[in-house]
């Protein structure tokens, strides 16, 4: 990995030319995702036993 600095800002880059943050956030993307869709397909009983609300799930997940 090397850093690119543009201006006041440093840039890290993987080996293939990619800014190596850009991976991460697709990882964590994908990972939340996951983890909605499979708390979707809970149902309302097994929701509530985790303290969980079907309307709060992405707000849960994702944080916002």
């Amino acid at each position: 990995m090397t850093t690119t600095t543009i201006g006041r800002e440093a840039i890290r880059i993987d080996r293939i030319g990619r800014p190596a943050g850009l991976l991460n956030r697709l990882r964590n993307f994908f990972a939340l995702s996951r983890a909605e869709r499979q708390l979707a397909q809970l149902d309302d009983r097994m929701l509530a036993d985790i303290g969980l609300k079907r309307s709060e799930i992405h707000k849960m997940v994702w944080g916002s």
